[in-house]
């Protein structure tokens, strides 16, 4: 049995897992940055780059409880793409225990790391081709999945990535950061009906936009007095509309990403979807997309809720197949 350590520090969370050649997880350890860049709403990166150096160590050391490092196969680390800051952090810590263990090392890409959390948690048994839609804080990419290591990139974002529309839109309605956790549950207040925001399908092309989206939201929220746009839990007259905002907006985002998806499967010729990154585990979303696939009769696949956003197993899992 041959076991791969992960090292991941792209942005805000600083992580290491190790993982089996049977996609097993043996360990996944994640410190979140989250309280820290709260305030700033947004991830400040001479903040993350600190951070990841005051917790690495912490990380890795958890990671290995009750786990002989001489084990380790391979040890793999988040090269591309991030904060250089924090990447730099996490590849050094990777090829100095590689030096010291006599273990290789090897870079690998983030958003392949995305597309293997689905793979991870179906154990390896999905097959090929698939449509892979990843959708976070910091990407939106469309691709479709030949191999364990061959993917063609179909589109990514042209301006906003999907979480970070969520961000902004929780912003401008002084909610809270990050975004979509805290939209996601206002919405499920409000009714998704009420406010026709703009759907940018773009199905001229395999790119997103989600700029104009977030500056319709701006335009409805500024065309309202300001007395009745402030938040308030229990819902009450003022907190009703927020929901109400939230529920069209976040109706908005996932009509797009389906019809998109959908219209893809159709011109691709390809009847299996795969959905990752952050904004996947959005249970409005997930319940959009299954809906769909009984109607398309199309297979549909989301990580594990713990594995959606940024964690250390995916990154572990990539070097089964990209190790040579």
């Amino acid at each position: 049995m041959r076991y791969y350590l992960g090292i991941e520090t792209s942005c805000d969370e600083t992580a290491a897992a190790i993982v089996d050649d049977n996609y097993n997880i043996i360990s996944n350890i994640i410190f979140s940055q989250q309280k820290i860049h709260s305030p700033y709403f947004g991830v400040v990166p001479e903040l993350a780059s600190r951070m990841h150096y005051e917790k690495i160590h912490f990380v890795v050391k958890k990671a290995f409880k009750n786990f002989d490092i001489k084990k380790i196969h391979l040890i793999t680390y988040t090269e591309k793409p991030g904060l250089k800051g924090a990447l730099l952090i996490g590849k050094t810590v990777a090829k100095t225990l590689g030096y010291i263990f006599s273990i290789p090392t090897l870079g690998v890409d983030h958003l392949w790391g995305h597309i293997y959390s689905v793979i991870l948690s179906y154990k390896g048994k999905i097959k090929f081709p698939f449509i892979s839609l990843i959708i976070s804080g910091g990407h939106t990419e469309l691709s479709l999945v030949k191999s364990f290591t061959k993917r063609k990139i179909l589109g990514n974002t042209r301006d906003d990535a999907v979480g970070e529309a969520f961000d902004k839109v929780a912003k401008l309605l002084s909610l809270s950061y990050p975004g979509g956790p805290v939209i996601e549950k206002l919405a499920k207040l409000g009714n998704p009906k009420s406010i026709n925001f703009p759907r940018p399908y773009m199905l001229d092309s395999w790119d997103f936009s989600f700029s104009g989206l977030k500056t319709a939201v701006l335009y409805y929220v500024n065309s309202l007095e300001s007395s009745k746009i402030q938040p308030s839990i229990p819902p009450s007259a003022g907190s009703k509309l927020i929901s109400d905002i939230c529920a069209s907006f976040q109706e908005a985002v996932v009509e797009t990403l389906t019809t998109k998806v959908v219209y893809a499967t159709k011109k691709l010729n390809c009847n299996r979807i795969c959905i990752s990154g952050g904004v996947s585990a959005n249970e409005y979303l997930r319940e959009k997309f299954l809906n769909l696939a009984k109607k398309n009769n199309l297979e549909v696949y989301f990580p594990q809720k713990n594995l959606s956003t940024d964690n250390a197993a995916m990154i572990a899992a990539l070097g089964k197949y990209f190790y040579n």
